[in-house]
Order: C-alpha cells, then sequence, then structure tokens
C-alpha cells in the first residue's frame, strides 16, 4: 500500500458547506417583484431585444 508524503494535507473532519440535496429554503411570503413590475420588465427587455435584431440586420445589408 502506498505512504502519503508527510507534507500530504489531511482531509477534513467535517464535510464542507454545501447544503444537502433536500435542505432548501423556505418560499418567501411576498413575491420578489409584483406581477406589474414583471410585465414592464418583460416588456422592456422584448422592445430592447427588437431593436438590436432590427439594428444588426441593418449593418448586414450592407
Amino acid at each position: 500500500m502506498p505512504s502519503l508524503d508527510a507534507d500530504a494535507a489531511a482531509h477534513p473532519k467535517e464535510p464542507a458547506g454545501y447544503l444537502p440535496v433536500n435542505d432548501v429554503p423556505r418560499d418567501r411570503g411576498t413575491p420578489t417583484i409584483s406581477p406589474e413590475e414583471r410585465a414592464r420588465i418583460e416588456k422592456e427587455l422584448t422592445a430592447a431585444r427588437d431593436r438590436q435584431a432590427s439594428a444588426a440586420s441593418g449593418t448586414r445589408d450592407r
């Protein structure tokens, strides 16, 4: 059986700080953002995506 070097690191006595698979935080009592705020953000992101797509297609034709 091979022996370890004198300067080899020992295994930690306690496991790493990872959570067990089923140990998850509780659900929030209130949503992080309201449905109206979410709809507004989605609308802004969709508009930005459409602007970028039209700008990219405009430079491709040149």
